[in-house]
């Protein structure tokens, strides 16, 4: 079994490996032949401009903006599936609830974006007016995506301490709820910051849900009804049209950028998780 393990991380870590080298190794070449080419905020292939910057920003823009409305989600429905429950009702729903966030990490990224296309895309034209694929419908929908992998984080690291700590606050007179407010969730901090930087990444990686949803203009987004391209979308985008070129060199950029700024969010939240674990 531990062979089996072992041979199985040797290909998973060749695999990783490889994966840097291609795509690290073309996309530095662009940069050192020609950092002007794509360090800018103008794609224009007709003229030659190659610049990313601009989908760089809205990847940056879409998953702040998802984080704001589903980390706060997240925490609460955490909160909600540990805090003990002695009605059959409620522990009827806490269960149902639990069921509901790990069947929403079962779906495809596709179908999420499928739906939205019919239910809320439509919802959003007749309120707001223009075409309805929007930044504020990538934030709709990615952050039901990104959803239960933090809510999923945060109970592992939160719920163990909770009732390490409950015996202890009920003694002091503090109800479930203030213990899990006020002495449990303040101590795991690392906790909370490892689920954001891997939310983060979560969000900041995806292509579909931004590829149906955005419109793929090539503009800053400075409201949440503006049109946008994302980095992830655009790779997308230009290797469905682009095989040669100067377009389809600067996609390795864009890849090796996506794959710096992924691996160092989990390497940083894992290092941070690690950490954590040890102190509890």
């Amino acid at each position: 079994m531990k062979l089996v393990a072992t041979f199985a991380t040797i290909i998973a870590l060749t695999g990783i490996c490889l994966l840097f080298i291609v795509i690290g190794g073309f996309g530095l070449q662009t940069l050192a032949l020609n950092p002007s080419l794509t360090l800018t905020f103008s794609w224009n292939p007709k003229a030659n401009e190659f610049g990313i910057l601009t989908m760089l920003g809205n990847s940056l823009i879409l998953s702040f903006s998802t984080l704001l409305v589903a980390f706060p989600c997240s925490l609460g429905i955490v909160c909600a599936l540990i805090l003990p429950k002695k009605s059959k009702i409620g522990k009827l729903l806490q269960a149902t609830l639990s069921f509901l966030v790990r069947l929403m990490g079962s779906i495809p990224t596709i179908l999420y974006a499928f739906g939205a296309l019919f239910l809320l895309v439509p919802l959003l034209r007749e309120a707001f007016g223009g075409s309805g694929r929007n930044l504020l419908a990538c934030i709709c929908v990615l952050s039901l995506v990104i959803l239960p992998t933090m809510v999923l984080l945060l109970e592992s690291g939160i719920k163990k301490p909770f009732y390490h700590q409950h015996l202890n606050a009920l003694a002091l007179g503090m109800r479930d709820f203030e213990t899990l407010i006020f002495v449990v969730i303040p101590k795991a901090k690392n906790v909370l910051i490892g689920a954001f930087l891997l939310g983060f990444g979560r969000a900041f990686g995806d292509t579909m849900i931004a590829l149906m949803l955005s419109s793929n203009a090539l503009n800053f987004a400075t409201s949440l009804l503006d049109p946008l391209r994302v980095l992830s979308a655009h790779i997308a985008l230009i290797t469905a049209n682009e095989s040669v070129g100067g377009a389809y060199n600067a996609l390795f950029v864009s890849g090796f950028l996506l794959i710096v700024i992924n691996a160092f969010l989990a390497l940083l939240a894992r290092g941070i998780l690690q950490k954590d674990s040890k102190t509890l």
